[in-house]
């Protein structure tokens, strides 16, 4: 990384002379793709990429999609919610989850989810077999929708620049645009964790206070 960006002329140190670092292309442990990080104030950051969308094409640049899932105690709310489980029942099943999850047995660590949570919890396990169907019913779909989509979202700094329209490589939506309210932006539908198996280098525009 040292040398690519010395000799690219970002910076004017040269990292060979100085016993640089630059393991990050040679590092045979690290076998994705580079990000590109850059920096800029956050007021400013919307112009800067308005900026490269119309240097780069509009249709060549998106923005990178994220994924909100249900969350352990989220699809328990969720699911009492529409099974008119009273909101203080609601809430004593999740504080009844705690932050870690510890198998009773052995007492090693688990995984937070609802089947875990279960068998941490009395209260989820009396609320699994309850006279009360609506508490049946909501460990029971709760435990199915645990982990589903729960929404979409905009990553907080990702973004593509194509040579060709970003189309062509992954399928393409639309989000509401971060910077300027009322604007649509075209986001990719693959989230950060898979979009360089598409063959698409993650570029960050950081906005710092």
């Amino acid at each position: 990384g040292s040398v690519v960006a010395y000799c690219l002329g970002i910076t004017k140190i040269d990292p060979l002379k100085y016993d640089l670092l630059f393991e990050r292309f040679l590092n045979p442990d690290r076998i994705s793709l580079p990000d590109i990080d850059t920096d800029f104030d956050d007021d400013g950051r919307g112009r800067v990429l308005q900026w490269v969308m119309d240097k780069y094409g509009h249709e060549n640049c998106a923005h990178i999609i994220t994924y909100g899932t249900m969350a352990t105690k989220n699809s328990i709310k969720d699911v009492a919610r529409v099974e008119k489980v009273p909101i203080d029942m609601s809430n004593a099943l999740c504080k009844s989850i705690p932050d870690r999850l510890k198998d009773p047995k052995t007492g090693e660590d688990l995984v937070m989810n609802l089947v875990n949570a279960i068998k941490c919890s009395p209260k989820l396990r009396d609320a699994e077999v309850s006279d009360d169907v609506r508490l049946r019913n909501t460990i029971k779909y709760a435990k199915m929708l645990e982990g589903t989509i729960r929404g979409t979202g905009i990553h907080a700094c990702g973004f593509i620049i194509c040579r060709t329209p970003i189309s062509d490589w992954v399928p393409v939506s639309t989000a509401d645009d971060p910077d300027f309210k009322g604007q649509k932006v075209p986001v990719t539908q693959y989230d950060g964790h898979v979009i360089e198996e598409t063959g698409l280098i993650k570029m960050d525009f950081l906005g710092l206070k």
